[in-house]
């Protein structure tokens, strides 16, 4: 049996996954700055897969931890 979600449901649960950011981060702003390492994480990872050169900054990194 294949399953087929539909937008509606797709929406909803995007609703409800913001609005639970969303209390995280007010309960804890930290939540944030874990949130842009694991994307630093994520790009750092694709990036080290590719065989292209890459020059980054820490700010495109979104490393800048001055600001976070």
């Amino acid at each position: 049996m294949i399953l087929f979600m539909t937008e509606e449901y797709l929406l909803s649960g995007e609703a409800t996954s913001a609005q639970l950011i969303g209390q995280a981060i007010a309960k804890n702003p930290a939540f944030i700055t874990l949130r842009k390492i694991e994307a630093a994480r994520e790009i750092a990872q694709t990036i080290s897969k590719s065989s292209n050169k890459v020059y980054l900054n820490a700010d495109e990194l979104l490393l800048n931890h001055q600001e976070m």
